[in-house]
């Protein structure tokens, strides 16, 4: 892989469309609330830079069945870190019109000093809203949210989640972790 060129990549059906709706019914159950961003001084609400709603799970099952999914398509190595799972924990966002998440870059969950994640891997839960696209601006590429699509992409990258201007948007989100080998 190109260090130059980050690493983006769409996949088809990663999830089913009764999939889908079981983890946007999932989600709902949970009451999703307004979601913080993270800064090294911990959680701060900062609805300038993201407005959308966030609810979080652990699922030990569906993290394997979905790498199971996407471990094809993924870079199994990185710099000398092995791809070795998806995160159990998942983050699932909903967007209601005029929620956003403005330009950033994503974290990595670090499970220990050896094993941290280094991809993001989105999953649209619908796609029956108007806006609402994922963009990476200093890339002029946009990805338009498709039911059951994936989007995986290193953390490194910048992008934004655009306004939604009609319908509800869902996303669930984690990440792919490495281990480091040396």
């Amino acid at each position: 892989m190109d260090s130059k060129q980050p690493f983006i990549r769409t996949l088809s059906a990663v999830l089913s469309e009764a999939e889908c709706e079981a983890i946007r019914q999932r989600i709902e159950s949970l009451g999703p609330a307004p979601a913080p961003i993270t800064t090294p001084f911990g959680f701060v609400m900062r609805p300038d830079i993201r407005n959308n709603d966030r609810v979080m799970f652990d699922d030990v099952a569906l993290a394997a069945e979905l790498f199971e999914r996407v471990s094809s398509c993924i870079p199994q190595v990185l710099g000398g870190w092995r791809a070795v799972g998806t995160n159990e924990r998942f983050r699932c966002y909903r967007y209601q019109p005029g929620q956003y998440f403005a330009p950033h870059k994503d974290g990595a969950f670090v499970r220990s000093a050896d094993e941290r994640s280094l991809l993001t891997l989105l999953v649209y839960l619908n796609g029956e809203c108007e806006g609402g696209e994922t963009r990476f601006p200093t890339l002029g590429q946009e990805v338009v949210p498709a039911r059951g699509m994936g989007l995986l992409f290193e953390h490194r990258v910048l992008h934004e989640g655009a306004e939604v201007r009609g319908g509800v948007k869902y996303v669930l989100r984690t990440d792919v972790m490495y281990r480091f080998e040396g």
